[in-house]
């Protein structure tokens, strides 16, 4: 629940130097294990189970990309990229820390899929020198900012996927970040059982709730004194519309081209609907949160019974990742929620 971060500034003379003795070492590793059979289940970087037929290519915002064997060592850069490459069964070597309360970089959901491992933590900017000391043979940053700087210096250490052809920045839509890391990773028949098995979960919910179909959503993010709002192409506004509701008026006018926008005190009750979603990033009770916000305290959805706000911090991170791995959590603490919000009164 975090909103859109800077990326890495141009290396260093000092730093170039480094990376680039690093490189040589990661390339040394990865050379020394390359005729070594896959590592047991639960391993980091471990790439066991159904795998596809090598080489794969996948295209990506920057063109196309070979992956000539079976990876080894994945590291995973997108935000919530690991948690598609766990639901595949491979642990990466290395992931992007969402919060620093998820203690082993993964959300509660997930955190099984990692058996007895914990990956290296990384958070954009990344630093590049621990990125090629982990050795990857392959880095998947599909749900990312596009940043070419970025891209091409991640390049130098490993095959890099990044965000994919099309797609806005932020707002990859999780059946295409599947569809992609699975591709990658040789297991594109398992990406897609995995696809077919949460549509089938968020149409079921979607039928057993028709007070859901045609009600308005907007999504507000409580963070550091101050109020956003996701807009209809976030991943977040994704997933719950795939419920049935559909985006409010307000949120609809911000358009697609970004993911997240600040609100003043003022604009906040523009974005009221049927339901409002309160997100927290300091996850303190509703009661502290609205006090410390009064802006949505004032809204029409607080007034009236109709602001969702989950006491589980877990549901709230689930649903900002929205992802084949934290969707079925995040529908399990969003569904009795919305539905006591938008039932008749």
């Amino acid at each position: 629940m975090t909103r859109p971060t800077d990326r890495e500034l141009p290396l260093s003379r000092r730093r170039l130097l480094s990376l680039g003795a690093l490189l040589g070492s990661a390339a040394l590793l990865a050379a020394c294990g390359k005729d070594e059979p896959s590592k047991a289940a639960g391993s980091a970087g471990s790439t066991t189970g159904r795998s596809g037929t090598f080489p794969v290519t996948v295209q990506d915002k920057f063109g196309s990309v070979e992956i000539p064997a079976q990876p080894k060592r994945v590291l995973s850069l997108g935000r919530t990229d690991h948690d598609v490459l766990l639901a595949l069964g491979i642990v990466p070597v290395g992931v992007w820390q969402f919060i620093p309360v998820m203690k082993r970089g993964v959300g509660s959901w997930a955190e099984k899929s990692l058996g007895g491992q914990t990956p290296a933590f990384l958070k954009p900017p990344f630093d590049f020198e621990k990125v090629a000391s982990l050795a990857p043979d392959l880095i998947v940053n599909v749900q990312s900012g596009g940043d070419e700087t970025e891209y091409r210096t991640l390049t130098d250490i490993a095959r890099t996927v990044g965000l994919p052809k099309g797609a806005a920045p932020n707002t990859v839509p999780w059946r295409d970040s599947t569809r992609v890391i699975a591709s990658a990773v040789g297991r594109a028949k398992q990406g897609e059982e995995l696809i077919k098995d949460t549509e089938e979960l968020l149409r079921a919910t979607a039928d057993r709730n028709p007070a859901f179909a045609g009600k308005t959503v907007s999504i507000l993010l409580a963070f550091g004194g101050k109020i956003g709002v996701y807009t209809a192409g976030d991943t977040r506004m994704q997933l719950v519309t795939a419920l049935g509701l559909k985006p409010s008026e307000f949120v609809e006018g911000l358009g697609k081209e970004k993911y997240f926008a600040e609100l003043s005190a003022e604009k906040t009750g523009e974005a009221d609907a049927d339901v409002v979603i309160l997100l927290s990033q300091q996850q303190l009770p509703l009661d502290q949160t609205l006090k410390q916000y009064p802006q949505v305290a004032a809204m029409k959805a607080a007034k009236e019974n109709r602001l969702v706000f989950p006491a589980d911090p877990s549901v709230g991170l689930a649903l900002s990742s929205a992802s084949v791995l934290s969707i079925p959590y995040a529908v399990k603490g969003i569904e009795p929620l919305l539905a006591e919000a938008l039932k008749e009164k």
